[in-house]
Formats: structure tokens, C-alpha cells, sequence
């Protein structure tokens, strides 16, 4: 199992009809030995209401497990929606993914989630 497991997030897995599924997937990665679980906000530049509560159902999943949850590459708008609602305090943020590398032996493709790969 992956030590750091990259999630790369979008519109279309933050929603209702895909979110179950998503959720499913993390609580696997969790339960398989995830030690770090990074959500990449690349492809999102904001998020709507029911959005933001499918990323507050992550952090609540991933707090009560031993992992670490990370931010990677958002938006200056998700940005201070976090800040907005306090959000900020529960995360790490990181630069965006083109400026973070990890040494390949980390990484491997886990069902439907991206892992880093360089």
C-alpha cells in the first residue's frame, strides 16, 4: 500500500450520484494501510455548496482514521472559501502538484484514485 495516495478531485466526484462510491474508495485506502491522503483541487477552481460538504464528509472520514489529509493546488476562490469557513485550520496546503515531486517507489495506481507518479 501506498504510504501517500493522491486524490485528484473534480466536479463530477464531488457529487451526489458519484460521491457514495468516492467515499467507499477512501475508507478502502484507509483501511489498507494509507498513511497520507492528498486532495488535488487542480481541476476545480470553485466549489458549490453540496461540494464543499462532500470535502467536509472526506475530512470527517479521514479524522478518525491515523491518516494525514493534504491540499494540493487550489484555486485562489476555494482558497478563501476555506478561510471563510474555517476549513483552512483542519488542512495542510501544499504548492501545486507540478512543483511537488516524491520518489517513484511510492506510487502505484489504486482503483479509480490516482497515486503519484513521476
Amino acid at each position: 500500500m501506498n504510504v501517500l495516495v493522491k486524490i485528484v478531485l473534480s466536479h463530477e466526484v464531488l457529487e451526489n450520484s458519484q460521491f457514495a462510491q468516492f467515499q467507499k474508495e477512501i475508507q478502502r485506502l484507509i483501511e489498507s494501510g494509507g498513511k497520507i491522503l492528498m486532495l488535488d483541487f487542480s481541476k476545480i477552481n470553485f466549489l458549490k455548496n453540496s461540494e464543499l460538504m462532500a470535502v467536509v464528509a472526506i475530512v470527517k472520514l479521514v479524522r478518525d482514521s491515523e491518516c494525514i489529509l493534504l491540499i494540493s493546488a487550489m484555486s485562489e476562490q476555494v482558497r478563501i472559501l476555506f478561510e471563510l469557513t474555517g476549513l483552512q485550520q483542519i488542512f495542510q496546503c501544499l504548492p501545486f502538484a507540478e512543483d511537488f515531486s516524491l520518489k517513484s517507489e511510492l506510487t502505484e495506481p489504486l482503483g479509480g484514485l490516482h497515486s503519484l507518479a513521476s
